[in-house]
């Protein structure tokens, strides 16, 4: 197709993800439901993450079982990766839990329930997998410029570049669980819809506007700004020749299943739970 030079290695970020409930008698495996996630880490010491009540099977706001018709959690996630050589799919299954009873879980999440996020630790990809884990700094408008001239800019380029209300991010999924592009991940366009710092309901998040739906649970959401595109920061205009990419948060949902408003955890969410993951000199943010 003219015009179509090359894939977006962003579009290898999200991964899909099922989580199922193991039978304990003969009959088969139930599936629960599809969700999205995405590697944090390095090679070999990798954690998967996504919402909370992916992996937990429950509401973050009430602790509800989320499958009414079930009333059964998911015991274990079926991960599907790429391969290296050609892009078939390979399945990882990962346990949740460390007994049946799933009273210990595997999984790591923030203290206070209501930050829908969590982090299941895998280690290494399977085979030959692709990884394509996404990174932890935030970039500055040094990272505007090319490799060479960058580094001859002064501390004044610096300054990270701002996030601000109405600014176009990306959610990175498979809504409804249709994996029709996959191992390409759909990018769902989301304006900011409500002030960055100012923390929703006390928490550390805010508002997407964007036609999400079910199965993009836990995916990544995405700052990308393309060559040419306008960067306004210090009052000043900046135009520029590279790509930027920078993980702004994990989306974990609509507000109310009739609205186009759905919530993303800031990656200092994040971190605050997983330190490991979290870039050199991080500071938690203060609270309030």
């Amino acid at each position: 197709m003219e015009g179509i030079r090359r894939i977006d290695t962003l579009s290898f970020t999200a991964l899909y993800i099922e989580a199922w409930y193991r039978s304990r008698g003969d009959a088969e495996d139930l599936l629960l439901g599809p969700a999205t996630g995405f590697l944090v880490g390095v090679p070999g010491d990798y954690w998967l993450v996504t919402a909370w009540h992916v992996l937990s099977g429950r509401r973050s706001d009430t602790g509800a079982v989320m499958s009414e018709s079930t009333g059964l959690c998911p015991d274990y996630v079926r991960v599907r990766f790429a391969s290296q050589e050609d892009l078939t799919p390979i399945h990882a299954e990962y346990p949740l839990y460390t007994d049946e009873s799933q009273d210990t879980p595997r999984f790591r999440s923030p203290d206070n329930q209501r930050i829908d996020i969590a982090a299941l630790h895998i280690g290494t990809v399977p085979g030959t997998a692709v990884d394509a884990p996404l990174g932890n700094t935030w970039p500055t408008l040094r990272d505007l410029h090319p490799r060479e001239p960058r580094l001859q800019l002064g501390t004044e380029a610096d300054t990270p570049i701002p996030l601000r209300i109405t600014d176009r991010l990306f959610v990175l999924g498979f809504p409804f669980g249709d994996t029709g592009s996959w191992p390409f991940a759909v990018w769902t366009a989301a304006p900011v819809a409500s002030e960055p710092l100012a923390r929703w309901n006390g928490l550390p998040g805010f508002l997407l506007d964007s036609r999400t739906r079910e199965g993009q649970s836990g995916s990544p959401v995405v700052m990308h700004i393309r060559p040419g595109e306008p960067v306004v920061a210090d009052g000043q205009v900046h135009m520029h020749e590279e790509s930027v990419t920078a993980l702004v948060g994990i989306y974990s949902g609509r507000l109310k299943r009739n609205s186009d408003l759905g919530m993303v955890w800031t990656t200092d969410a994040l971190f605050g739970f997983l330190p490991e993951v979290a870039p050199p000199n991080w500071v938690p943010p203060a609270e309030g």
